[in-house]
């Protein structure tokens, strides 16, 4: 039991330095910790001691790079002990895709923009500024009379957590790594912003190109239609929430 909870652990650390970017980190690390072998094999005295020193301050180091993925890290552990709602029939997320598709589609060709976020697992409280509570059923009228652009939600992000609309008129972390997928916008930068801090999926609609983007896992990239967004959309509600017998 003892080696298969080591093992597990061991697994679960290097498929997380595997899907993300920190894998460089523990490659230089890796590079570092076999010097530091070599070194103790031919007996370098100076080396050895200068990479004992490194050893020594590299949990604070790694502290400081990763803080913010140990934060999700044991948010997710600490929603382990708590039970939300999340279960849904077949036709109640499969009406939650189309109502979210279909208005993506119309605010498109109305060339009104939109920022619409999906909370998944991850708790998104301390990522979220501003903005009013609601609460309400989601519905295609609703999402469309808070990005009029007469409404003073328009330029925030809409929170939809399974069939409602919790939020509106909120504000996102933007991304420090926008430069890299080209000309964003700041719609798409904050949809890139909370989708590199949360598990979360963020629906783009942009109201100069008129396309619909998408948002994960610190990715975004242009849907090719409505139909295109549905499927995604239907996705990951099947991932981020189970489901029950209708």
């Amino acid at each position: 039991l003892d080696i298969a909870i080591i093992s597990v652990m061991i697994s679960a650390l290097l498929i997380w330095f595997k899907d993300r970017a920190s894998r460089f980190v523990f490659l230089g690390i890796t590079l570092l910790g076999a010097v530091y072998l070599l070194a103790r094999f031919f007996q370098l005295y100076l080396t050895t001691v200068a990479l004992q020193g490194f050893f020594t301050i590299l949990l604070f180091v790694l502290v400081v790079i990763f803080q913010e993925d140990l934060r999700r890290f044991f948010e997710r552990l600490a929603m382990l002990g708590r039970f939300r709602k999340r279960f849904f029939a077949v036709a109640a997320f499969n009406e939650s895709a189309e109502i979210l598709a279909q208005t993506a589609a119309d605010l498109t060709h109305k060339r009104v923009g939109a920022l619409i976020v999906l909370q998944g697992k991850d708790p998104l409280d301390r990522h979220l500024t501003g903005g009013s509570h609601l609460d309400g059923l989601l519905s295609q009228s609703l999402l469309e009379s808070i990005f009029d652009p007469h409404s003073i939600g328009h330029d925030g992000a809409v929170l939809v957590d399974g069939n409602r609309v919790m939020r509106f008129g909120c504000h996102l972390p933007l991304s420090a790594n926008a430069a890299q997928h080209g000309n964003l916008g700041l719609r798409h930068t904050a949809a890139l912003g909370l989708s590199e801090r949360s598990d979360a999926l963020c629906i783009v609609v942009s109201e100069e190109r008129g396309s619909i983007s998408l948002a994960k896992g610190e990715r975004i990239h242009v849907m090719a239609n409505a139909s295109a967004l549905r499927i995604e959309l239907e996705a990951f509600f099947a991932t981020e929430a189970p489901l029950s017998t209708p």
